[in-house]
């Protein structure tokens, strides 16, 4: 199976898809609603990067919130 070059629906950053059988985006795991929430809001595949960045969010769409900062002890 051959690669295919394609450019992701979010960031716009061009990657290869192996398509249904052989691709990296099988391996990140998405919920029914997450998935659900990504389809309806772009039109294409997603680079890993951002694939993965919605798949850790609570709604599937967005990053998920920046961790508080660390405090250093005094």
């Amino acid at each position: 199976m051959f690669a295919k070059e394609k450019r992701c629906s979010k960031c716009g950053l061009s990657f290869d898809c192996g398509g249904l059988l052989g691709c990296w985006c099988r391996d990140v795991k998405l919920d029914a609603a997450k998935l659900a929430a990504l389809r309806q809001r772009y039109s294409d595949c997603l680079c890993r990067a951002c694939l993965e960045t919605c798949a850790a969010s609570a709604d599937g769409t967005s990053p998920p919130p920046p961790s508080p900062p660390i405090q250093s002890l005094p």
